[in-house]
């Protein structure tokens, strides 16, 4: 039969690890939105802080809040390691190609990214390309230093993101937004000079110290949620395949069946013809 069992075999478990891939990434959206709301919460109480220090040094300004006059305008491009996620990769690619002109340098985050961009012939000047599925502090702190220390030193006259946002576990949407020069926004609810302890070296540093910290939570929370929408876009996606796999494995079964039927009816009308001929010859 042209239709054999392995085949059939072959299909069911591509089903089975599709599903698998699907059970695994829905696990990582749950995990990983209720990481987003932590740091959300984390942000929350720490801009409390910021906000009463920055009364002290409206003047002096930290140096990743001021603008730089000199160096390029850049683009991190941040995308994922994996496939299986339809087209969010490619829709991460496409949104950079429509503002291709704004940036003179690019950074990618994800192999993904860097693939998709050495096949356009687009070069970049760093890539992030091996870090885990959801990154250590130490791959964050790496990240963040490289691109506060090309800030601080000029190269960079300004640096957006382009990340996955997520909107919903069925929609990511592609978005572009600014990093650096970071804008706080000082809360005027908190911004009192009463109550505040003693700091030890002295509130200004304090709040240098404090603020790159928050700057490098704010990054990482991108990196949170753009795993968020890759383990959403890889749970849609392993849905569908799912659906369309036990679709395929179950007309490949009715086939294999009705060929079945043929093959032994064929068989039975062969072996009475068989018989007849035998009959009439005696």
């Amino acid at each position: 039969m042209s239709i054999k069992k392995d085949q059939i075999y072959g299909f069911q478990d591509v089903s089975e690890t599709v599903k698998t891939v699907e059970k695994i990434a829905a696990s990582f959206v749950h995990t990983l939105k209720q990481e987003v709301s932590n740091l959300h919460a984390y942000k929350f109480e720490i801009e409390n802080v910021l906000s009463q220090l920055l009364v002290y040094y409206k003047k002096r300004e930290h140096p990743l809040l001021q603008k730089n006059s000199t160096g390029t305008k850049a683009l991190v491009i941040l995308t994922g390691n994996k496939g299986l996620v339809g087209g969010l990769w490619h829709s991460i690619i496409n949104k950079y190609l429509e503002k291709n002109k704004e940036y003179q340098s690019i950074v990618t985050i994800g192999t993904k990214g860097k693939k998709f961009l050495e096949e356009e012939r687009i070069g970049v000047i760093n890539d992030f390309t091996y870090f885990s599925d959801i990154p250590s502090e130490e791959e964050i702190i790496n990240m963040t230093n490289y691109f506060f220390e090309k800030y601080k030193k000029g190269s960079f006259s300004q640096v957006d993101i382009l990340f996955p946002q997520f909107v919903s576990f069925a929609e990511q949407t592609p978005q572009i937004i600014p990093f650096l020069p970071f804008v706080f926004t000082l809360n005027e609810d908190m911004s009192n000079k009463e109550g505040l302890p003693i700091f030890e070296p002295s509130k200004q540093k304090v709040f240098h110290m404090l603020l790159q910290k928050y700057i490098g939570v704010y990054f990482y929370s991108i990196i949170i949620e753009a795993k968020l929408s890759e383990f959403s876009a890889r749970t849609i996606a392993m849905e569908h395949a799912a659906v369309k796999t036990s679709e395929l494995v179950e007309q490949l079964l009715l086939d294999y069946e009705k060929e079945k039927r043929r093959t032994v009816t064929q068989n039975q009308l062969e072996s009475f013809v068989a018989h007849k001929i035998k009959y009439r010859s005696n």
